[in-house]
Parts: structure tokens; sequence; C-alpha cells
């Protein structure tokens, strides 16, 4: 691989963006026929998006400037007559005096308009592209121009502007990435125009789920699988993303009720470790599921669910804008696994797994001399207790403060489990846990077009302590007056270089 010189890299850029907004027919199919024009904007002030593994319903806020000009699409149902596409009408203004003008040229084309808050409304989509381009013949095409061609007033134009959005990450010559789709939820009142949005993962909290679901054991395809029993992605313009559909993720039990939504189903699950996310599958919004990357490192890990085939090289001398990382030393003595499992009983039970300070390694582990400590245990239930399950260490009722050590979480994917084969999995688990020792979030110029879940690989030439191949958990991207930048955390250190030993060891 050629050696990255920042050198050689284009050193001016001009920010680009495209927003498609459009109101589709039924609002439980988003992806489906639309209704009217199909708007497209260039100018924003602002924009936010934010997106997490950890949340199922990423968000967007948009902020126009005053006088903001949206170009709508002309069709034959909307055009009084067919050639109204081109129509341009030209007329002298009046001064308001008998017999005189003021000799100013009004210029009205079909199809153009200054936005107010009554051009946008709940429930429409909308789609932003972001990015940077270094050919100011791109960036001119979404000016408002009276003499040259732009997107506004010429549909070949648009065209071509449209032809700079990146579809794949193999396509590097391009130079816009879609960053959010999704449907308005408020409209602000007020000038300037602010819009609020939800991802696709929003029409969600419109489904109910199915009634009278109990099931022994099931699988997350049986569910939002397009083959499965209850496919309750059906119709809602997302599916289950096709590395998702190939794993198995075994939900053990479970019970549904019709008074819950799809959205309250998904947003449930990651509380015990399984992560589902709006992802994107050659261009069509998908759900995509991964278990807790410290619960589960096999196949079935967000290690495995990631949207791009290897890490994203971040240099330091080039992408970064901000470096808020601070790499400090960690205590593995000070390591604490909260792990979690579900019994017999279908029942979650609990157990924090410490490295016991009063260990003599100079003597064998026995029970007078234990490696490790289990505290803070679940409590177990009176039914539990007369089936004669008992508590795995003799101080059920010991209390760490666990906020001196640094905790990780560990869901078993074994069901059922006991607590026994609970703390050997946790205690495994521990044994291979590879310190990060980064804190804080990087912030990074946006050409990147980083994702949430995405693998990156940090290099820094000057302190290569910090280098190696992380998760990057949430993404924070700004764009507007103020530059275009991606705020990322990534708390997860996958490989250091030199360091073979890595996080996505599964267990034997």
């Amino acid at each position: 691989m050629e050696e990255f010189d920042p050198n050689k890299q284009p050193g001016f850029h001009i920010l680009i963006s495209l927003i498609e907004i459009w109101t589709p027919k039924d609002k439980k199919k988003p992806n489906g026929e639309i209704e009217g024009d199909k708007m497209y904007i260039c100018e924003v002030e602002e924009v936010e998006i934010e997106e997490s593994f950890k949340k199922l319903i990423g968000t967007a806020s948009v902020r126009f400037p005053r006088g903001t000009i949206v170009r709508k699409t002309i069709t034959q149902q909307t055009a009084e007559k067919e050639n109204d596409y081109n129509k341009v009408s030209v007329c002298l203004s009046d001064s308001g005096v008998t017999g005189y003008t003021n000799g100013v040229v009004l210029e009205s084309r079909t199809g153009t308009s200054v936005i107010t808050n009554q051009t946008f409304s709940i429930g429409q989509r909308i789609k932003i592209y972001l990015g940077y381009t270094t050919n100011p013949a791109v960036a001119d095409m979404a000016k408002i121009s009276n003499t040259g061609k732009t997107i506004y007033n010429d549909d070949e134009t648009r065209r071509k502007y449209l032809e700079n959005f990146k579809h794949t990450p193999q396509e590097s010559k391009k130079y816009m990435n879609l960053m959010f789709d999704g449907v308005i939820t408020k409209v602000s009142l007020d000038t300037p125009i602010e819009l609020e949005c939800e991802n696709l993962a929003s029409v969600l909290k419109s489904i109910s789920c199915p009634p009278h679901v109990s099931l022994k054991k099931c699988e997350v395809k049986d569910f939002l699988g397009a083959d499965g029993r209850y496919k309750m992605l059906e119709g809602t313009g997302l599916k289950l993303h096709p590395d998702t559909a190939n794993m198995t993720f075994d939900l053990g039990a479970v019970e549904l009720h019709s008074d819950l939504t799809v959205a309250d189903v998904l947003t449930e699950w990651a509380k015990y470790g399984l992560f589902c996310y709006v992802s994107d599958d050659n261009g069509e919004p998908a759900i995509q599921i991964g278990r807790a990357y410290f619960s589960n490192p096999g196949k079935d890990s967000l290690l495995n669910a990631t949207t791009t085939p290897q890490a994203v090289p971040i240099h330091f001398d080039y992408n970064v804008a901000d470096n808020g990382l601070s790499l400090v030393s960690t205590n593995k003595d000070f390591l604490a696994v909260q792990a979690k499992g579900i019994d017999s009983d279908d029942k979650f039970i609990g157990l924090t797994v410490l490295r016991n300070p009063q260990f003599d390694d100079s003597k064998d582990e026995s029970e007078s001399n234990p490696r490790y400590r289990y505290v803070n245990e679940t409590k177990l239930s009176k039914k539990a207790l007369k089936a004669g399950k008992r508590y795995l260490t003799d101080a059920p009722h010991d209390k760490v403060d666990t906020k001196l050590y640094t905790q990780i979480a560990f869901v078993s994917k074994t069901i059922p489990i006991t607590k026994e084969k609970l703390a050997e999995e946790a205690i495994h688990y521990l044994e291979h846990y590879n310190m990060t020792g980064i804190e804080g979030s990087l912030t990074l110029f946006g050409d990147l077009h980083l994702r949430t879940a995405q693998q990156v690989e940090l290099i820094d030439n000057r302190y290569p302590g910090k280098n190696g191949t992380y998760l990057v958990e949430e993404v924070h991207t700004t764009f507007g007056t103020k530059g275009f930048r991606q705020r990322i955390t990534l708390p997860y250190c996958i490989t250091r270089k030199g360091n073979e030993t890595s996080n996505n060891k599964d267990h034997e």
C-alpha cells in the first residue's frame, strides 16, 4: 500500500450539500409513492446529526437561513401545460402611479420559491447529503444565478449534480454521501426555519406488535425477517440487513403484547446487549443488529455488523480537526466485569467479577485463596431457592462500590445458563479483555463520512501509543457556516499495532 503523504492531499475544499424533501402517499410506507412535488434545497445554515448503535432512532436538525430557495420538480400532473417545465415569464413592475413603471424586470420560473414554515409539514420524508468538492464547477451548480444554468433552473444540471453522490465506499471520486434518511417530526413556526427529524426507525413507533405472542424459544429473524413468522418490518420502508439475517440471535423465551410497538421491542433488546440501529444496504435503509461488543465477541457481535469491509484510516496530521482524546494507563486490577445471563426460569441473573486483591500467587488457588471475587449478585427468588438454587458465594449481600473500577458489560449468549457457567465465561472475558486507555472524543473533518458501528484505524506518527483499530460508538455530525465536522467517540479498542491480543476473540 502506498504510504500516506499529507502534502499530496487536496488543501482546498468547498462545502456542498443537497436536501431532498417529499410527501409519501402513505406515511406507513415512507419509500412508497410520492404525493405532489419533490423539493431540492442546497442552502443550509446548520445541520446536526446524532447517531449511535446504542440508539435505534437517530436524530437530525436542519436550520435554513432567511431567503432560502427551494426547487420543486414539475410533473405533467402538477403543471398546467406540458411546456410549463421550462416556462419563464417577464414583466415590468408597477410603480403604483397610473401610466408609469419603476423599470424593474421581474422574472419568475415555475418550480422555485422562497421557503417558509408552510413549505414543510410533519411526516414528510427527508434525505440529507453532505460533502466537499475540490471542483468549483460542481459547487456553482447549486448557486442561485440568473445567468448560468443551476439545479434551480435546469433539469440537466440537477441530474449532473446528483451524480456527485457516493452510493458505495468505492466511489472515491464522488463528493457527497447520504448522511441522514428519515422523516420530519417538528417544524418551527418562526424564522429562521428549523426542522427536527428522526431516522426511518421512527415509523416503527406507529407499528403495533402482533397480539398474543408467547414463545418458549425464538430468534430475531422470527420477528424482523422477510420470511419470519411476524414480518414486523413489512411495509415500513425498512428491511433486516442481510448480514444480520445470516446470523443467529437466540432470544430465548419471548412474550409480546399488542400495546407495545416494534420500536419499544427493539429498544428493550438494547438493555440486554442486543443493539438495533439503522444501517445501509447498497443504498437501501436496513435494520442491523449486533450483540454488545464486549458481551459477545463472536460472529454475531458488532464487529461483524460493520458497514465497511475494512477499517477507515484516520491520519492525525490530515484528518483530525481537534484531538480531544487522552491516553491513560489503566490498572487491570481495577477492572470489573458486570455479567448477565438468562437462567432456566427465563429470569435474568447477574454478578460482578473482580480480581481478588488478597490473592497470594505463591500459593495454589483454593477456596481460602481465591483468585477472583464475585460481588453484587442478583438476589434469588423464593421459587429458585425452593428449587435448590444457591448463591455462588457465601456473601450475597456483599456490596462493592464499582465506581472505583473500570466497568465493562458482559451478556452471555448461553441460554439457559447457570451462575457457575456465567462466572466461568465472565472470568474468561476478563482475562482476555484489551484495555484501551483512550478517553474523550475525536473531531474530524467531514470527508471521511463516518457512521456508527464502523471500524477506524488511528494513525499518529508523533504519538503512536494510541495507534490501533477502534469501534465507533457515537457520531455527531455538524455542517454549515462553521464547516463540516464529525465528532466521534471510540471507547472500544479492537486491536493494537504489534499486539495480537484482541477483543474479538471468541470463547473457546
